[in-house]
C-alpha cells in the first residue's frame, strides 16, 4: 500500500513543471511538492506506526507418545491493538489399530480480554470430523456447526482452553471448552500442573516454566500423549 503512495505521487508530481523547467526557490515553494510530500510521509508513519504495534510470537511442540516422536504442534500469538490472535496447528501420525492421521486448527480472537471469535477444525485420515465457529454477536455467543446456528446464554468469555496453551492461569478456576460449549473446572494439582476433566473422562494437565507453557500431558482411555516444548 505504502508503495502504491509513493508512486502515485511520484507520477503525479513527474506531470509539474518544476521537473521540466528551471524554477527560482520561492516559486518551487509555491507548488504543491512540500503539500503531497507531507501527506505522503504521514501516511507512511501511519502504515508503519501499526506494524510497529502489532507483536507476532511463535512456538513450537513434539507430540510424543510412548517415547515416540508422532507428530508437531505450532502455537501462534498476535496482538494488534485491542485485539489477540491465538492460533493452534496440530499434526500426528501413529498406529493403533491401523495408522491414523490427524490434523488439527484452532483459533481464536479475544478483544479486550474478551473472546469475539473462535473456531475448531479437526480432520482424521481426510475425513472432516469438526468444523465449528463461535461467533460473538451483539451479547450472545452464536455456534456455528454443520450448518446449524445455536445461541448460547453465557456470559463474556475470558478464558477457554486454546488460551491456557499461550497463559499460565494464575488466578482462573474454569475455563470455557468450545468443544463441548460449557465451562470445565481447572484444578492446580500436586506437582504444579492445572488440569481440565472433559465430560467423556479425558483429562489435558498443563505445565509452565516462567509462564511459557512447556509441556501438555493429554490422556484419553485409549491412549496417552505428551506436547513437548522447543526451545
Amino acid at each position: 500500500m505504502a508503495i502504491n503512495l509513493i508512486y502515485i505521487f511520484i507520477k503525479n508530481s513527474h506531470s509539474q513543471k518544476w521537473l521540466k523547467t528551471p524554477l527560482l526557490l520561492h516559486d518551487f515553494q509555491q507548488l504543491d511538492f512540500y503539500k503531497n510530500f507531507s501527506i505522503i510521509l504521514s501516511i507512511l508513519f501511519f502504515f508503519f506506526s501499526i506494524l510497529a504495534k502489532a507483536q507476532s510470537t511463535q512456538m513450537n511442540y513434539k507430540i510424543i507418545r510412548g517415547g515416540n516422536d508422532i507428530g508437531h504442534l505450532q502455537l501462534e500469538k498476535k496482538i494488534i491493538g485491542t485485539k489477540s490472535n491465538l492460533m493452534l496447528t496440530s499434526e500426528i501420525k501413529t498406529h493403533l489399530l491401523f495408522l491414523i492421521t490427524v490434523l488439527v486448527k484452532e483459533s481464536a480472537i479475544f478483544e479486550n480480554g474478551k473472546l469475539i471469535y473462535s473456531s475448531q477444525f479437526r480432520k482424521t485420515n481426510g475425513a472432516t470430523k469438526m468444523d465449528k465457529q463461535t461467533l460473538l454477536v451483539e451479547d450472545k455467543y452464536v455456534v456455528t456447526e454443520n450448518g446449524e446456528k445455536e445461541k448460547l446464554n453465557l456470559p463474556l468469555i475470558d478464558c477457554n482452553v486454546l488460551s491456557l496453551y499461550f497463559k499460565e492461569p494464575l488466578t482462573v478456576k474454569s475455563v470455557y471448552s468450545d468443544k463441548q460449549q460449557c465451562y470445565i473446572n481447572l484444578t492446580k494439582m500436586n506437582d504444579g500442573g492445572y488440569k481440565i476433566k472433559f465430560a467423556d473422562g479425558n483429562t489435558n494437565s498443563f505445565y509452565y516454566q516462567n509462564g511459557v507453557c512447556t509441556k501438555v500431558k493429554i490422556n484419553n482411555p485409549f491412549y496417552s500423549i505428551e506436547i513437548i516444548h522447543q526451545p
